[in-house]
């Protein structure tokens, strides 16, 4: 990281103490809406996505 980009942090930090504390519970739920997120994906788009696999798909799912 840079020096300004340690200072800028630093300075959001320093605006709203508590930050720091919610940074554990953040992640957190970061990981948790980005594994919904891509287990949602997959229940959606089961298909390669090379256009030869997606013309498959849409013949097999009766939408062509």
């Amino acid at each position: 990281m840079s020096e300004d980009l340690l200072r800028q942090i630093a300075a959001e930090l320093n605006q709203a103490p508590d930050t720091a504390g919610r940074t554990a519970r953040m992640s957190a739920q970061v990981g948790d809406v980005n594994t919904r997120i891509a287990t949602a994906a997959l229940q959606m788009l089961p298909f390669d996505s090379s256009p030869y696999a997606y013309q498959a798909w849409l013949a097999a799912a009766g939408r062509r």
